[in-house]
């Protein structure tokens, strides 16, 4: 059974990955010194600090009640590391994801599809209207495994906002996420209405979330 609940303080030991417990985007080095906590420590601080601010930074997937993957997002104002990269927003309340992680026994099962799409939900119900990601081509040097990979998020819906060679910004529009969404429950309306006893599909409202189940033949 998969599972997706909340990132909360006390779950970020359930972080996976090679780096994980990894604190990468959340910090930056001071004067060539790191923070002296453990890094468990620090993501538990940032949980909490993001979480009053904004809200939950994301979730953790589990299978069969063992953690198998996380995703992490948050305003640009909580993740400091982007400063160190040229195609950084400007705005700090531009929301971003930060990464979407699986334990490799599970990374042809989709689950990294499904993180990210809980987290376009997580920008939707925030009524944020697009969601962005710097992200590293094969051409970036020394790349860090937390950095996504702009391959995989063109191919979940991001288009690339501002350009670079090694690291360029994407963003998916997710209000062009909800209008598909509207089409195609429209169009299966339509077919349904030359199926005898079957009942309309009812719109998508705007925050993503449909006002009544599909029905089947009764």
């Amino acid at each position: 059974m998969r599972e997706l609940r909340p990132l909360t303080p006390d779950r970020v030991a359930d972080l996976v990955g090679a780096c994980s417990p990894c604190t990468f985007w959340q910090t930056v080095p001071r004067n060539g010194h790191a923070d002296p906590r453990e890094p468990v420590a620090q993501l538990a601080d940032w949980v909490e600090t993001v979480s009053a601010d904004w809200g939950p930074p994301g979730h953790v997937a589990y299978v069969d009640g063992v953690p198998a993957g996380h995703v992490l997002l948050a305003p640009a104002r909580h993740v400091p590391r982007l400063a160190a990269f040229p195609t950084s927003p400007s705005d700090p309340s531009t929301l971003m994801l930060v990464t979407a992680v699986t334990d490799p026994a599970h990374a042809d099962r989709g689950l990294r599809k499904a993180l990210v799409q809980a987290a376009a939900k997580d920008a939707l119900h925030h009524r944020v209207r697009s969601l962005e990601a710097v992200a590293a081509r094969p051409l970036a040097v020394s790349r860090h495994s937390c950095v996504l990979d702009v391959a995989f998020l063109e191919k979940v819906g991001f288009r690339v906002e501002r350009d670079h060679p090694a690291y360029p910004r994407l963003r998916i529009d997710l209000r062009t996420v909800v209008t598909l969404r509207d089409e195609a429950a429209a169009a299966l309306a339509r077919a349904l209405t030359w199926v005898p006893g079957a009942r309309p599909v009812p719109e998508t409202h705007p925050n993503g979330h449909s006002h009544a189940h599909v029905a089947d033949r009764e």
